[in-house]
């Protein structure tokens, strides 16, 4: 990393904690109450502490209206302390808090930003989210010069779909980086702030902001984070209809990363995806299929089972569509998944109109219109209802669907390519 810089049009902001949860969140609960539901009662009042005083230290005695009382501080450290049977994986970080804390003159900020962190992934480990998020941002705020540390609050929250405070700690990331010249982490916050326009379907400020963070990535010769850019360049051109372009993105991708990268089989996946919106579907369910077993995440799991059964739908292989209706529904039941209900039924819907299964479809795309409108994303939504729409012409559209003229593309000539390598002994098999 290159010296911090002293001058910057990005400056560091003077009071970091303004990024930080307010003291009554937007529901109108009291900050931090969630950690009481979430964490074990014997000790949930002490990691309540923990994060209370925490943020106090960070804002200042004058922000936070809290003293630091070293009396009643050193009580709390001899009670957690005292706590028996606690996971020693939350109890240990939670003791360090307190200690640093006991001695606020001598506290180092990023031995505490740390003991926030292994809480939050004690958190992550015992589902318990919302805590996790709190003693994320906790270590943010502990710690305000380290912009990755702001860059996985951004992703916290992007992941559970709150993509206005995603942004706000995004853009702060990014503002860091500038400040300490940490060239990889600018083209890191930027890409990840391309992709939430592009999942909200902004495509054009999507592609400005990816395209940018490409430019860092290459001026500065980081190759790894310039393959991912070219990768969600890729994806921002299918959702835009420019198939050409996408090709392109993708070829250069895969020359980017490399045969031998576990982001092939996601490529490959995501080149089966434009197969499919260019009407390619027997050649992509062919490579749909080889990919059926290569992941092990229940995401990817997911939306490679609702992609086979659309283009088995649509290339009408009943067979095929009903074991991947079958699994597919196991994984949106088991709720792991959530934020892919609506997207996958919809596929699912979609594969059951080209096949004339009209109960099957009235299910799925009710439950991808529902699910559409709970989590905002519009484009589903109206997909969802035209498709339902439609269902009194199932037979027609089963029809157009199977007899779609073919289009002279290449995605899936590389998907097919690249499967080859993703199947190599030596190629790559993780998703990214």
């Amino acid at each position: 990393m290159s010296p911090v810089r002293h001058r910057s049009r990005a400056e560091l902001p003077s009071s970091p904690i303004e990024f930080a949860y307010p003291i009554a969140v937007p529901d109108g609960t009291v900050f931090g109450t969630v950690i009481v539901q979430e964490v074990p009662h014997t000790f949930a009042l002490q990691v309540f502490q923990a994060l209370r005083m925490t943020m106090a230290w960070a804002a200042g005695p004058e922000a936070s209206g809290i003293e630091f009382d070293t009396m009643n501080l050193t009580e709390w450290e001899l009670e957690v302390l005292q706590t028996k049977g606690v996971d020693e994986a939350l109890w240990a970080p939670v003791a360090v808090i307190a200690g640093e804390l006991t001695r606020p003159a001598m506290l180092e900020p990023e031995r505490l930003s740390h003991a926030c962190l292994a809480v939050m992934d004690w958190a992550l480990g015992a589902d318990a989210h919302g805590t996790a998020l709190l003693f994320a941002e906790a270590a943010a705020v502990v710690w305000p010069s380290n912009a990755r540390l702001a860059w996985i609050c951004g992703k916290a929250h992007r992941e559970r779909h709150d993509f206005a405070r995603a942004e706000t700690w995004l853009r702060r990331a990014k503002r860091v980086a500038v400040w300490t010249g940490d060239w990889e982490m600018q083209s890191l916050a930027i890409n990840s702030l391309g992709n939430i326009r592009m999942w909200m379907g902004d495509l054009e400020a999507a592609r400005e902001l990816l395209l940018q963070a490409g430019r860092i990535a290459k001026a500065r010769r980081l190759r790894e984070r310039h393959a991912k850019v070219l990768h969600d360049l890729f994806l921002v051109c299918i959702y835009s209809g420019e198939w050409k372009e996408a090709e392109r993105y993708a070829e250069q991708a895969f020359a980017a990363y490399g045969p031998d990268h576990p982001n092939i089989t996601a490529l490959t996946f995501d080149l089966a995806l434009l197969a499919t919106h260019q009407g390619q579907f027997a050649r992509a369910l062919e490579v749909l299929n080889q990919l059926r077993d290569q992941f092990t995440d229940d995401d990817r799991r997911l939306r490679v089972y609702a992609m086979i059964g659309r283009a088995a739908g649509a290339a009408g292989d009943a067979e095929t569509f009903q074991s991947a209706w079958t699994e597919s529904w196991a994984l949106i039941d088991g709720n792991t998944v959530d934020h892919l209900r609506a997207d996958a039924a919809l596929e699912l819907g979609l594969g059951a109109i080209g096949l004339g299964f009209r109960d099957h479809a009235i299910h799925a795309l009710v439950i991808a219109k529902e699910a559409a409108e709970e989590l905002g994303e519009r484009d589903t939504l109206q997909n969802a209802e035209s498709a339902l729409g439609k269902l009194e012409y199932h037979e027609a559209a089963a029809v157009a669907a199977r007899n779609r003229p073919a289009v002279r593309t290449r995605a899936a000539e590389l998907a097919a390519k690249y499967i080859l390598v993703v199947q190599a002994p030596t190629g790559g098999n993780a998703a990214n």
